[in-house]
């Protein structure tokens, strides 16, 4: 597990992905979720650690609306990445930021993630 937080622990540094959506879903949305928890596992696989992926579960949890910007439809989000070794049953909690805006086409809509 402490190399699991070795490789979690990297700063303040923002990773995103662009996923397709009619509409901006918010924090809590399943598909919100998801994408902040591929863009964990990617940085896992960029840290040299694809072993430790196969080896947990990982969840959100506490998600926190803590702003709606109305004119450009975006949402600042925190929550709970919770890492759940398959193992032992031991977790670790990470706090992070999120971000979920719509492109300017309407068509997908951008994560971005802090604190991984």
């Amino acid at each position: 597990m402490k190399t699991l937080v070795k490789g979690l622990i990297l700063g303040a540094v923002s990773f995103s992905i662009i996923a397709c959506s009619s509409s901006t879903p918010k924090c809590s949305d399943g598909r919100t979720k998801e994408l902040v928890i591929n863009i964990a596992k990617e940085q896992f696989l960029n840290a040299g650690l694809k072993e430790i992926i196969d080896n947990v579960d990982f969840k959100i949890e506490n998600v926190r609306t803590i702003e709606y910007q109305k004119s450009i439809d975006r949402y600042s989000c925190q929550a709970d990445l919770i890492i759940k070794n398959k193992e032992n049953n031991q977790s670790k909690n990470f706090p992070i930021t999120y971000t979920v805006q719509k492109t300017d086409d309407g068509k997908k809509f951008y994560v971005e993630v802090y604190g991984l």
